[in-house]
Order: structure tokens, then C-alpha cells, then sequence
């Protein structure tokens, strides 16, 4: 496991590679963008090919030692070895539609465990960053998570709706949260984790995610003082299932969603 001492020129190079990746999505945004149609059906556009090839360039360059898992070209978390986890552009369908909630997503993990995690929403003038014991920050300002202890002061947030309404007993659930809770939204993707990590928010939830999605956000809410599991309570990025709350809230959310896990 890196040490503390040798995360911020870490943090610092993450940080560079989202000016890059900015300036790339930025000269493309605008929207309505043209895109193809990948084999598990999401979309993909020039840009998101654009971001990550700039940025397997540039780590290949700086840390040819390291390894690269990318959304659009593949890879692998290996164990004992860092590992960028690059989602070029999360929130992709919102990017090609011109609507100003996306970001790039660039996380480093070793042995299971986001050390680095910077999202850039460059159209939302935001910058998120966090490092293993070094806090996290939105635009360069410390960031942390809400006090909120009672379920029912709770701001929850959720992904789209069409897949709750398939698993058998799940739609109901998410009925009576709505009713527990004091307010629910569904802004989904990475923007939701970060409500959460800034005290915005208490709990956000969703599933069938993959460790590109997961991996920058992990670490900033962290740091930030809440928790990302699994809904059973294990290791998010080797579910899928992502639960993210302020902390004080996990437990009951863990027992509300475990039985679907």
C-alpha cells in the first residue's frame, strides 16, 4: 500500500490529467453529438475515446510501472500494482445532449483501495478532488459530509427508475423510502455520490455499476467522511451495487437494501 507521503504527487498528476481531459470534452460539448451504440449498449462518442487515449498517453509516459483500466479500452485492476481507472466521460447520454452534468473520472487504486480521486465537471465549473489523508475538496474548498443522523431530516438520491420496476419487491421499497425520507431526487451518476460527499445530500444509491464509475468517486467520499459499499456491505467496485451515504445512515440503508443485494 502507498504511503500518505507518496499520494500527493499522485493527487497532482490526477489533477493534471482532468485539465487535459476538460479541455478535450469542452471542445466537443455543445451537443447534439453523434455516437455509436457499444455492445452493452451505451453509447460512446468521439470524445470519450479522445479523453481516454490522451490519458493512457500521458500515464504510460509519467508511470509506465503503472497499470490502466479505461472504460472505452479495456484493462484490468491488478493486484499489487497502481491502477488508473479512467471513466472518460460519465453521464455520456447527458454529454451528448448538451446538458451540462457530466465529468471525467480518473481514480487511482491499489490493492482494492482508491487512493486518488478527482472528478471534473468542467461545464458545471467543478472540480472534485480527494487523496488518502488528505481530505477531500469541490474546487479546491475542504468538503465533507452532512451530521444528518435520522432518516427522516434524509436528502436521498437514486438512479434512473426503469430497473427498480423489474426486481420483484424493489419498487415498493423505494416507495416507502420516498415516504421516510425527507426529499428524493434521482440526478444519478456521479453527481449524486458527490452531493452526498458535500454534505448536499445523506444517501444515494444504484446499481450495476463498473470500477471506472466507482473508483475516483470511492475515494472522495471517503475522505470526505462517508461511506461507498456494496448493498451487503462489501467492496463497491467488485459488486456493482453502490451504496453511498454520510455515514451515520449506513446501517439502516444496509438493512433496507441487503435483502436486494
Amino acid at each position: 500500500m502507498a504511503a500518505v507521503a507518496d499520494v500527493r504527487p499522485l493527487l497532482d498528476f490526477a489533477l493534471e490529467l482532468a485539465d487535459v481531459a476538460d479541455r478535450i470534452t469542452l471542445a466537443h460539448f455543445g451537443g447534439p453529438l453523434p455516437s455509436i451504440t457499444k455492445a452493452d449498449g451505451s453509447p460512446v462518442t468521439e470524445a470519450d475515446c479522445a479523453v481516454e487515449q490522451a490519458l493512457r498517453e500521458r500515464i504510460g509516459a509519467r508511470f509506465p510501472e503503472h497499470a490502466i483500466l479505461g472504460e472505452e479500452q479495456g484493462g484490468g485492476i491488478e493486484p499489487g500494482v497502481p491502477t488508473w481507472v479512467i471513466d472518460p466521460i460519465d453521464a455520456t447520454k447527458n454529454f451528448m445532449r448538451g446538458i451540462d452534468v457530466f465529468a471525467s473520472l480518473i481514480g487511482l487504486v491499489v490493492d482494492g483501495r482508491s487512493l486518488v480521486g478527482v472528478a471534473s465537471a468542467p461545464a458545471l465549473g467543478e472540480r472534485w478532488d480527494a487523496a488518502v489523508g488528505l481530505g477531500a475538496r469541490r474546487n479546491g474548498v475542504a468538503v465533507g459530509v452532512s451530521a444528518i443522523v435520522e432518516l427522516g431530516d434524509a436528502h436521498l438520491l437514486h438512479g434512473g427508475l426503469d430497473w427498480y420496476r423489474t426486481v420483484p419487491g424493489m419498487w415498493e421499497v423505494l416507495g416507502e423510502l420516498s415516504e421516510r425520507v425527507w426529499r428524493t431526487r434521482g440526478f444519478g451518476d456521479f453527481w449524486m455520490h458527490l452531493l452526498v460527499a458535500g454534505g448536499m445530500a445523506e444517501v444515494a444509491f444504484e446499481h450495476d455499476l463498473k470500477a471506472w464509475d466507482i473508483a475516483a468517486l470511492e475515494c472522495i467520499v471517503t475522505e470526505a467522511g462517508g461511506r461507498m459499499t456494496s448493498w451487503d456491505g462489501g467492496s463497491a467496485m467488485a459488486s456493482g451495487q453502490v451504496l453511498t451515504t454520510n455515514g451515520a445512515l449506513h446501517p439502516t440503508l444496509l438493512e433496507i437494501l441487503a435483502p436486494f443485494a
